[in-house]
């Protein structure tokens, strides 16, 4: 049985883009050979956009690593909303925070994701508060 060579190229790409390159190595992306960057650059431009391949390299992320983004994005834009709406508009603190959640973060995957020397971040952590002295910023209970 003969095979495209087309067909055995793919079908190659494919399994090396499955199959997570997390493993620990001596040397960082940048010191990699030019054809290996290019492999994982490849690897995360189909990541980016095919369903399922992105939940390899970000198990939140199955639609496609950029249609995932821009939907947390969306959500945090409908949640930053609703909450400047029911504070009345006196909470800005909180609406910039929930905005943050959705618009910071990596928008696409890199080969150095794929690579394993960065960790994609498509939700990142909250923003610290303003403050940590007693000034504005963070909770405080309301008065009673």
């Amino acid at each position: 049985m003969r095979l495209p060579r087309g067909r055995l190229v793919s079908t190659l790409l494919l399994v090396a883009a499955l199959v997570p390159a997390r493993a620990a190595r001596a040397v960082p992306y940048a010191q990699l050979p030019v054809a290996k960057r290019a492999m994982y650059t490849g690897i995360a431009i189909v990541a980016n956009i095919l369903p399922g391949l992105s939940a390899v390299y970000e198990h939140r992320c199955f639609p496609g690593y950029i249609v995932c983004k821009a939907s947390f994005a969306g959500v945090s834009l409908l949640a930053a909303l609703d909450q400047l709406a029911m504070s009345g508009g006196h909470d800005m603190t909180q609406t910039a925070g929930i905005l943050y959640r959705g618009f910071e973060g990596d928008w696409f995957l890199t080969g150095e994701h794929i690579a394993g020397d960065r960790t994609p971040q498509p939700l990142p952590d909250p923003p610290p508060p303003a403050s940590e002295g007693g000034g504005e910023g963070g909770w405080t209970p309301p008065p009673i």
